[in-house]
C-alpha cells in the first residue's frame, strides 16, 4: 500500500501509523510480522524485522480502544532498533477520533574490535529514550476517511556521545472506500525530508485481497510495493514485497509476512465498511445527545425570556421572545426525533440469515413486503446488488443504496447469497 496508512483503520498495526484509527477496531486482534529488508545487498548485510501487536476495544472502564506493540529491526547482529508502544484512542469531538502513543525507544550496538577503540562508544553501546505520537482520524462519510498524525512529538534523543534527536514527523492521509476497493494517499514530512505515497486494495470473494502501492520522496527515493492477503475464518495472512526503484540500488527488495487473528463474537463479520456503519451509529447518538443538551438550554432560557422583545438601543441585538425560543425548541425536538429514528434504524440492521419461507419462483417478481415500515428482498440464485437495484428501482446504478442499508449483512465485497434477506431503503 506504499505505506499510506494514516487514514486507514489499522487494527493491531495502527500504532505504527496513526493511533487514532484504533477507534475503528471492532474486536480484539493479534498480529505478528516477520520481514527481510533489502535482501541481496552486495556486502551480504542481513536486515531483519519483527513486529508483535495486540489491540482491541475497551468497554468497561474507558470508552475507546487500546493497543500494545513491540517492533525490532536488526542489522547482522551488529545494530538494533527496538520500540515498545502503548496506544489509546477515543472520540474527542463529534465523530473525530484522537489517539496517543507512548513509546520506549532503544538503539543498541554490538561490541567488537572496531567499536572497542571508537571514542563514540566510550559511554556505552546503547541509548534509550521515551517518545510520544499523536493522531486524529475523521470519517465525514462512510466512504471517506481523513487522518493526521504527529510522530516523535518530544524529539527523543538517541545519540551516544552527542545529541541525535529524532525529527518530528507530520503525516496527513486520505482514504476512499468503494464496494470492493480501497484507495489511500499519504504525505509525510520529517525535517527536510518528505514522502508522498499512494496505495490501492482490491477485494474479491470476501476472502482475498490484492494490493499495490507507490512511494516517492526527496533524494530520488522511490519504491513500488505489491501484496496479497487471504482470510480464513478469524485468521488472516498477508504478504508484501517492496522494491526500491530509486535512491537505493543493489537489492532485491524487502519481503514481509504477517499473520493476524481476531477474537470475540463480532470478529467473523468485520470489514472496513462495517466499522464505518458502527461509526455512523455512534455519530447519530452523539448528535442526539447534543440536541438534547440544546433543548435543555433553551428551556432554561424560555423561563427567563420576556413575552415580548423590550425596546433596545439601535446597535444592541434584541433578546429573543418566549415565542421565538419556543419555536426553536419545537424545531430541535423534531430534529431529535429524526436522530432517534436514525439510531433505531442503525441498531436494527439485519444480519445475513436464511429466509424461513420458500424461495420465490424464478419468473415471479422479487418478494417484497413491509417490515417495520421498510421493505425487504429475498435474494435468489444469481442475484447481485446491481441486478437487485435494477429489478427493484429500475436503475442498476442505485446498488450503493442497498449496500449501505445492509453493510452488516453483505460485507465489503458486496457478495449476497440465495435466501438472504436484504432491507430495501
Amino acid at each position: 500500500m506504499g505505506g499510506a496508512f494514516a487514514a486507514v483503520p489499522g487494527g493491531s498495526e495502527a500504532m505504527c501509523s496513526n493511533p487514532a484509527t484504533l477507534l475503528e477496531t471492532r474486536s480484539p486482534e493479534l498480529t505478528a510480522v516477520y520481514g527481510r529488508l533489502y535482501s541481496g545487498l552486495s556486502d551480504d548485510s542481513k536486515i531483519g524485522q519483527g513486529y508483535f501487536g495486540f489491540a482491541g476495544p475497551l468497554r468497561r472502564y474507558l470508552q475507546g480502544a487500546a493497543g500494545v506493540s513491540w517492533n525490532d529491526t536488526r542489522l547482522s547482529e551488529a545494530y538494533s532498533e527496538t520500540s515498545f508502544s502503548v496506544s489509546y484512542a477515543t472520540a474527542v469531538y463529534r465523530g473525530v477520533a484522537g489517539g496517543l502513543t507512548l513509546k520506549y525507544l532503544r538503539r543498541g550496538y554490538v561490541s567488537d574490535a572496531y567499536t572497542a577503540v571508537d571514542p563514540v562508544f566510550g559511554s556505552g553501546y546503547s541509548k534509550s529514550a521515551l517518545g510520544a505520537d499523536l493522531g486524529f482520524f475523521w470519517r465525514p462519510a462512510p466512504a471517506y476517511g481523513l487522518g493526521f498524525a504527529l510522530k516523535n512529538l518530544n524529539r527523543p534523543d538517541l545519540g551516544l556521545d552527542s545529541a541525535d534527536r529524532l525529527p518530528v514527523e507530520a503525516r496527513v492521509g486520505f482514504s476512499y472506500l468503494m464496494r470492493t476497493s480501497l484507495l489511500d494517499f499519504d504525505a509525510s514530512f520529517a525535517g527536510s525530508d518528505y514522502t508522498l505515497s499512494a496505495g490501492a486494495e482490491y477485494s474479491f470473494q470476501r476472502s482475498y485481497a490484492l494490493r499495490m502501492g507507490l512511494a516517492a520522496g526527496n533524494d530520488s527515493r522511490r519504491n513500488i510495493s505489491m501484496g496479497l492477503g487471504a482470510r480464513f475464518g478469524l485468521a488472516e495472512f498477508d504478504y508484501s514485497f517492496v522494491l526500491p526503484i530509486g535512491g537505493i540500488s543493489g537489492t532485491m527488495g524487502s519481503h514481509r509476512l504477517a499473520f493476524s487473528f481476531r477474537f470475540g463474537p463480532e470478529a467473523d463479520a468485520l470489514s472496513a465498511s462495517e466499522a464505518a456503519a458502527a461509526l455512523e451509529l455512534r455519530r447519530a447518538r452523539e448528535k442526539a445527545a447534543a440536541q438534547e443538551e440544546q433543548i435543555k438550554t433553551l428551556q432554561l432560557k424560555l423561563e427567563a425570556a420576556p413575552a415580548a422583545a423590550p425596546a433596545a438601543a439601535p446597535e444592541a441585538k434584541p433578546e429573543p421572545t418566549a415565542a421565538e425560543v419556543q419555536k426553536q425548541i419545537e424545531q430541535l425536538k423534531s430534529e431529535l426525533e429524526k436522530s432517534r429514528a436514525e439510531i433505531e434504524a442503525a441498531k436494527t440492521r439485519p444480519a445475513a440469515r436464511p429466509a424461513v419461507q420458500a424461495a420465490p419462483k424464478p419468473a415471479a417478481k422479487p418478494a417484497a413486503r413491509p417490515a417495520a415500515g421498510r421493505r425487504t428482498y429475498a435474494v435468489r440464485e444469481g442475484d447481485t446488488l446491481e441486478s437487485i437495484a435494477a429489478s427493484v428501482y429500475g436503475d442498476p446504478d442505485r446498488w450503493p443504496e442497498i449496500y449501505r442499508a445492509n453493510q452488516g449483512a453483505v460485507g465489503r465485497g458486496g457478495e449476497v447469497k440465495p435466501g438472504q434477506v436484504l432491507v430495501l431503503p
